[in-house]
């Protein structure tokens, strides 16, 4: 099966778990594309990425894409009838229009790469782009719902009662989840089935260190600093610690948008020498940590939007790491923490109960080593990734589009059409350009390879025409021709549809602008 997965954005430094399941599908001998309707919002990366051999593929800005509307509205392929539809039902919130741009391209890029079937996580922006995508292509998909997504994020059951009738199949991240879809998309109920988040344990080998080397334990909590992660009552519960006198330092990962109020309450709580926030770090630094830590805490609550961790992926990340675990017993965390087993749960929001908790096991080096194995041994029955895959694959398996021979036939003649009709789009903003003195090499360059050539003028200077006018561009067969002043004065009139084919039937697009 060549597998098509479709994020809102992608790479996020919070979701490894969707780097884990991805790289597991790739060693099992899936073939991925990957399209991201956005960007990162940082450049920093886990390391773990640059093991995909899959590339993963951006939409183009909105302005661009309404040239694709545009043309597919003028060859009857827009869905007008659906984006009418669910912008009558849904309101202008959910941008039915954004979406169906956002799926054009998509279904253009899924269906030249052989894709039969895409994969969504996040019941949001994604899964609603994926039904268009289904409306035009015929592709199906499926989704991956994880809890804040379907109850926050996306703002409508009545619209993600639709996403789950168009889909294929709807894995829910916990038991929990699971039976809150069920409840709320009672039609597809037979359709939303429980898939676990896995652990590669190959990033996770089994610790050697029997007790900690740290003179002063240390406490280690990972997560975006929003509200729900309840990192105040934590540090409330590190002040307790220090008024019985227990020796300790806290260690917080990540970052966000409560990190000045966070930086106040140390400081207010006489915190500083104790508490520290290190802001977002790589995957591989974030397992160092880990390492290095004795206590992982999570101090998970619901804040009042509703919105709440459900199965917080550092928390089965720390029993890899044979750490043990103070949380909440919020959402599906008891389907991972076993409380006085593998660490201890509390009620959210429960500041005296979490200090009870951590200063246990401050207070105990034997008790942490002992739930750090049982966390470990829990993660390995439980949550490896080979295990947890298991279910998807299955799920994926009984799709139409999961036809082996069909996949492997469909992939080929994509494989040999894309190196027959290999091209190089060049969007340049004006030509001639004195500002750009090395671009006429290049293009020259270019065209003693016999690499074909999309040249797209947005702007040309007649004034200085003729001291070019003989250049070229290179047709896919490597021979040459040379455009007119009539020629390229027509090119940059009808830029529009130039840049649609530009993004639409090029591989690689270099923006010169």
């Amino acid at each position: 099966m060549r597998l098509g997965y479709l994020y809102s954005r992608y790479p996020v430094l919070s979701q490894t778990f969707c780097d884990a399941e991805m790289l597991a599908l790739e060693r099992l001998g899936f073939e991925l594309e990957i399209g991201s309707v956005y960007p990162p919002l940082t450049s920093l990366r886990h390391e773990h990425i640059a093991d995909l051999h899959a590339r993963i593929h951006y939409a183009p800005p909105q302005e661009i894409l309404k040239i694709s509307e545009n043309n597919a509205k003028a060859g009857g392929k827009w869905p007008r009838d659906l984006v009418d539809r669910h912008q009558r039902k849904y309101g202008p919130g959910v941008k039915a229009a954004q979406r169906a741009r956002n799926a054009l391209y998509f279904a253009d890029h899924f269906k030249r790469q052989g894709v039969n079937h895409v994969h969504v996580h996040f019941a949001n922006r994604a899964a609603h782009t994926a039904i268009f995508l289904k409306e035009i292509s015929g592709i199906p998909f499926s989704v991956t719902a994880h809890g804040q997504d379907f109850m926050k994020d996306l703002g409508n059951d009545d619209l993600l009662r639709e996403i789950c009738t168009a889909a294929e199949f709807v894995a829910a991240e916990t038991d929990y989840s699971r039976d809150l879809l069920r409840q709320r998309c009672s039609d597809s109920a037979a359709k939303i089935h429980r898939v676990y988040n896995g652990m590669d344990l190959t990033r996770f080998p089994t610790p050697h260190q029997e007790v900690s080397i740290n003179q002063s334990p240390r406490i280690l909590s990972i997560g975006r600093l929003v509200a729900f992660k309840g990192f105040e009552y934590l540090i409330d519960a590190c002040a307790e610690l220090a008024r019985r006198g227990l020796e300790f330092a806290c260690e917080i990962i990540g970052d966000g948008p409560l990190r000045g109020d966070l930086e106040v309450r140390i400081r207010k709580l006489n915190l500083s020498d104790r508490v520290r926030l290190l802001g977002s770090l790589s995957q591989g630094a974030v397992l160092e940590k880990l390492r290095s830590a004795d206590i992982f805490a999570l101090a998970s609550v619901t804040d009042k939007q509703g919105a709440s961790d459900v199965f917080p992926t550092v928390i089965i990340e720390a029993m890899a790491a044979a750490r043990p675990v103070v949380s909440t017993r919020l959402a599906g965390v008891p389907e991972s923490v076993v409380d006085g087993e593998t660490g201890f749960l509390v009620s959210p929001g429960n500041t005296a109960a979490l200090a009870q908790a951590l200063g246990r096991l401050l207070e105990d080096a034997k008790l942490r080593l002992n739930y750090g194995r049982a966390g470990r041994a829990r993660i390995e029955q439980h949550f490896r990734i080979e295990r947890t895959v298991a279910p998807l694959i299955e799920l994926l398996q009984r799709t139409p589009g999961a036809c082996q021979e069909n996949a492997a036939h469909s992939a080929a003649a994509v494989a040999e059409t894309a190196a027959a009709n290999k091209v190089i789009a060049y969007l340049i903003d004006r030509w001639p350009e004195e500002a750009l003195p090395l671009l006429e090499r290049e293009l020259e360059e270019m065209k003693r390879r016999h690499v074909s050539i999309v040249p797209i003028v947005c702007e040309l200077d007649s004034r200085r025409w003729n001291f070019c006018r003989t250049r070229w561009s290179s047709k896919p067969n490597g021979g040459q021709t040379r455009h007119s002043h009539k020629n390229w004065k027509k090119i940059a009139r009808n830029r529009e549809s130039e840049l649609q084919a530009a993004f639409f039937c090029a591989r690689h697009v270099l923006l010169l602008c």
